[in-house]
């Protein structure tokens, strides 16, 4: 009866524990978690992130509970990546590749060259809806009457 007691106990413990982190969690701190684990390589701007990590929250573009799930799991999500094949992976690669993608589109990286040796500086909120927010874009040059 003892044991089971403590069992029990033990397993309360554990599950208000697990609620107490995801009640604390918050969106913004998740999205950096993935910039940091997925471009380890890039040197960013910290304040870039943080304000990135705002608007991206502000937007509602992701679902905040399975934003608050990757800050609630925060030293578990960190550890290198994932090798299994299944659609729990597949959902959270997915996820990442959107945050990542829309990091990248928001800073100065590909108008610089994608030069990984540059700081990358948060620029402004990528919205393909704005006019010439594409950073892919050049400039038309029309040939010079003579």
């Amino acid at each position: 009866m003892q044991r089971r007691n403590f069992l029990l106990s033990g397993l309360a413990g554990l599950v208000g524990l697990a609620a107490w982190r995801f009640a604390s969690s918050n969106e913004p701190a998740a999205i950096a978690k993935v910039l940091h684990k997925r471009l380890g390589y890039l040197k960013l701007d910290p304040a870039g992130v943080q304000q990135f990590c705002r608007d991206l929250t502000a937007k509602g573009v992701i679902s905040g509970g399975r934003l608050r799930f990757i800050d609630a799991v925060g030293p578990l999500y960190t550890l290198p990546a994932l090798n299994a094949d299944n659609r729990v992976v597949n959902s959270i690669r997915h996820g990442e590749d959107r945050v990542i993608t829309l990091y990248l589109l928001s800073t100065d990286f590909f108008k610089n060259g994608a030069d990984v040796t540059r700081t990358v500086s948060y620029l402004h909120y990528y919205d393909p809806l704005i006019a010439c927010g594409n950073p892919f874009a050049r400039p038309v040059i029309l040939p010079t009457s003579a």
